[in-house]
């Protein structure tokens, strides 16, 4: 007998943990379908394992530079094994898996479907999963997406996805793509001794950053030995020996030969929409996702999508919060939508950069006039753990009300985040400014803005 249910969720990631355990809570009858393993992308090739790698290489660079805080060296380089590194890595994804396996949602009271075939729609509300056919009143798609490939027959390209079943550390190693993926992983490769190429087709790495940012990263990325190669493509790649030969043309036309022994490719991402049969449920999509409105429904009605398959905003807390939004809609009628002017985001590079807001940029282009305030990070607490490089810039619209930060420094990605609910709940800079912050903390730079800039209006 097809078992119905009040709810399908197709992708255990991120959106689709939280909307299946969540609609489970509201009452409702859930399925839970996934190809892969449950936890998605970001528990098994992104967030975590890279967060993971990236404390290890922190740490391992702040070990050889002891001698700044007083204390002898505690590194013996010809005892670094990366291996160790990347076993450590998996073993972090395997503590958090186990939270997160099927056994623990059926456990709940969700059917839990795993096929490597995955979920394919027969109409709107029949999906076929393996050998067995469900249907649901309601179904949020929650697939996300997979990084975009080169086929090559003789050349093993490294992405976001199979870096993570790699032992051998890379000697020599070209990134193609100044992105999020090549400024964080490539600077970890360059703590551990790696020599690391960063190859891009625009001016400037990190391009979604404040230029003001870039500029900071960019002059630490070559003091610390990465090479930066802007303006630039590659041609060709060819395989010799155990060396990939790369042809890169540059805008002037030179081509400039080189050898590395690896190449990770992050030339963006394709959203995962192939295989599910999508036409036969009436679902629109296109190159960039399934199409959906601002309530995250999309051209089905009974069927809503969120997160990488359908948003601009590739992030896991967004895709969490668009799976609340989704369910919301689906149980209450279409009634909430997501302020995209208001998603902070963090790259975990070191130091930290952080948005939240919006742009300055952008702002200029909203308001008539704009107020930037800026504070370097040379506060107390900065001071103390020898972390100064970077800043904290805050933006105010015309009447002094803030909507939007922009950040690099130690920890960043934490702080920032009081500026976040101070965007959303529209707290006046006099409340931010009389409010007591910790002292000595980072987050002391976001108090530090608001009574400065509040000081610098009363003495206009």
């Amino acid at each position: 007998m097809q078992k119905h249910y009040d709810l399908t969720v197709i992708g255990a990631g991120s959106g689709g943990l939280v909307a299946a355990t969540s609609a489970k809570r509201a009452g409702l009858s859930v399925a839970l379908l996934e190809k892969n393993k449950i936890g998605g992308e970001c528990l098994h090739t992104g967030c975590v394992p890279s967060k993971a790698f990236i404390n290890s290489a922190k740490v391992y660079a702040a070990a050889r530079k002891t001698n700044l805080l007083g204390l002898p060296s505690f590194v013996e380089k010809d005892k670094f094994d990366f291996s160790k590194v990347m076993e450590h890595v998996d073993s972090v994804v395997q503590h958090i898996y186990k939270d997160e396996n099927p056994e623990v949602f059926r456990k709940q009271g969700i059917d839990v479907y795993v096929d490597k075939s995955g979920a394919q729609f027969i109409n709107n509300k029949e999906i076929k999963i393996g050998d067995e056919i469900i249907s649901a009143e309601h179904t949020i798609i929650c697939t996300g997406s997979s990084p975009k490939r080169i086929d090559a027959v003789d050349i093993q390209f490294l992405d976001n996805e199979n870096f993570w079943e790699i032992r051998k550390q890379p000697k020599n190693i070209l990134f193609v793509g100044g992105g999020i993926i090549s400024a964080e992983i490539g600077q970890s490769l360059k703590h551990f001794g790696s020599k690391v190429t960063i190859i891009d087709h625009n001016q400037r790495i990190l391009k979604v950053v404040d230029n003001e940012i870039t500029d900071v990263l960019t002059k630490m990325f070559v003091e610390d030995g990465i090479e930066l190669i802007p303006n630039a493509e590659v041609e060709s790649f060819k395989k010799e020996d155990d060396l990939i030969i790369a042809q890169i043309k540059t805008t002037d036309n030179k081509i400039i030969t080189r050898e590395f022994d690896s190449v990770f490719l992050t030339a963006g991402r394709i959203p995962n929409t192939n295989g599910m049969n999508l036409e036969n449920a009436g679902v629109q999509y296109s190159s960039r996702g399934i199409i959906a409105n601002e309530f995250f429904q999309t051209t089905a009605e009974n069927i809503y999508a969120c997160g990488d398959v359908t948003s601009k905003f590739k992030f896991t807390h967004a895709a969490s919060y668009q799976a609340d939004i989704c369910l919301h809609n689906i149980i209450n009628g279409n009634s909430k939508t997501m302020d995209e002017k208001i998603v902070p985001w963090a790259i975990f590079t070191d130091p930290e950069i952080a948005h939240t807001g919006l742009s300055e940029n952008d702002a200029r282009k909203i308001y008539p006039k704009v107020n930037v305030f800026k504070v370097d990070a040379t506060i107390d607490r900065f001071i103390t753990e020898g972390k100064t490089t970077g800043f904290l810039k805050v933006i105010f619209d015309d009447k002094n009300n803030v909507v939007g930060a922009d950040a690099i420094g130690a920890n960043a990605g934490e702080w920032i985040q009081i500026i976040t609910v101070a965007i959303k709940n529209n707290i006046p800079i006099e409340a931010m400014a009389d409010t007591i912050f910790i002292y000595p903390t980072f987050a002391e730079i976001v108090k530090k803005s608001f009574t400065r800039f509040q000081r610098s209006l009363k003495q206009k």
